[in-house]
């Protein structure tokens, strides 16, 4: 499998309507490792005009699960650490880059970081993931 086949197929999570909704979309990838961005729009700011915490952990989540998808693997979120260090306004865009740590036969273990696109680093996450099964797709490695 080649990186534009595989990015093709990991593609297909801008289709769910919640995923669509925030505006996550799929900027790179490579096998355990993946890069997404999400425009800061008025519906996913807090009342103070910045970015909401929650938008923020639901882009180290996608982020994090789409990364196992890249080895093969469909999960489910069982825990989400996150650090919050700065916040942007709406108009911004937001980018996640996650990275696969280690993988088990049962869990992956995820780290995520989110920065702005002035480069400034607002959060940094870690991810454990509850592999289900196999994304047959895309290969473990490649």
């Amino acid at each position: 499998m080649n990186k534009q086949e595989c990015l093709q197929l990991l593609k297909r999570f801008e289709g769910t309507s919640f995923i669509k909704y925030c505006g996550i979309k799929l900027e790179d990838a490579d096998c355990g490792w993946v890069k997404s961005s999400m425009l800061v729009h008025k519906e996913i700011t807090n009342p103070f005009g910045y970015i909401h915490g929650g938008a923020i952990a639901t882009l180290i989540d996608t982020t994090g699960g789409i990364v196992c998808w890249t080895v093969g693997c469909t999960v489910v979120t069982l825990d989400l650490e996150t650090n919050f260090m700065k916040n942007v306004k709406e108009g911004h865009t937001i980018f996640a880059e996650a990275q696969i740590l280690r993988k088990t036969n049962h869990v992956v273990f995820v780290d995520v970081k989110v920065y702005s696109d002035e480069g400034d680093i607002l959060s940094k996450g870690k991810v454990t993931m509850y592999i289900t099964g196999t994304y047959d797709k895309i290969p473990p490695q490649w």
